[in-house]
């Protein structure tokens, strides 16, 4: 659907898999007519968070798009077909529907916490008083500054934004945001945002078209190709 990224794919499977512990220790294989119209960078944006819904490790089938994108970057020779062989037996299977995947938004202190924006936006103040009980109980903090401070008017109001790592930053989510964001400002200073490219080439790449141009000029905060904020280095609040 248009307006759904990777992330919000990944949040979607993360949010039904983690609590129950469904793909625990499992190797998640992904399969399946879907998989064909997802481009690289997609693929590559959902397979990296796995690891948050405590698989030990994940596998996708290859197709005409896995070998272009290995020609593309000089190592065309080593694709290998791989997919289900006939008769292939599994310990479950989790069917997950891409046209019914919704924007989605993940709340502390988890990515399984994970909400439609939808939902979330009809029970703001339910959800954000539930993170206020989570901030005392799991981290042991009292009278914690409330994110219900930062509804007004009905609105929830962010402060930072950050684009990176394996999953966020790549070619297309960063082109994307440069789309958005041409021609207009994120602000004057209240909200920062970071974006990190998540390797040379695609720094290179985003710099030759002129996109990280586009976000700088919106006043974007372009930083070195590095997955710091994932783990609380570089762009912390």
């Amino acid at each position: 659907r248009a307006g759904v990224g990777p992330q919000d794919v990944a949040l979607a499977l993360i949010a039904a898999t983690f609590p129950q512990g469904t793909v625990k220790n499992a190797a998640l294989e992904f399969i399946g007519p879907g998989v064909e119209n997802l481009s690289m960078d997609y693929r590559c944006g959902i397979d990296v968070m796995t690891t948050e819904t405590t698989c030990w490790s994940s596998v996708w089938q290859t197709d005409a798009r896995t070998q272009e994108a290995l020609a593309a970057l000089g190592r065309g020779e080593s694709y290998q077909e791989l997919r289900p062989q006939e008769g292939a037996e599994y310990d479950g299977a989790v069917l997950l529907d891409l046209s019914t995947v919704e924007p989605m938004i993940a709340l502390p202190f988890h990515p399984s916490l994970a909400y439609p924006i939808r939902e979330f936006k009809a029970n703001m103040k339910d959800l954000l008083h539930e993170v206020d009980l989570r901030t005392a109980e799991q981290l042991g903090v009292k009278n914690a500054p409330s994110l219900l401070d930062k509804v007004r008017d009905g609105e929830f109001y962010v402060d930072q934004g950050v684009i990176a790592g394996c999953s966020g930053g790549t070619y297309q989510n960063l082109k994307r945001a440069a789309e958005i964001l041409k021609g207009y400002s994120t602000g004057d200073g209240h909200f920062w945002l970071s974006c990190y490219p998540g390797s040379m080439p695609i720094n290179l790449e985003l710099t030759k078209e002129g996109y990280l141009a586009d976000l700088m000029a919106a006043g974007c905060s372009i930083r070195s190709c590095f997955c710091g904020p994932c783990f609380g280095a570089g762009d912390v609040p």
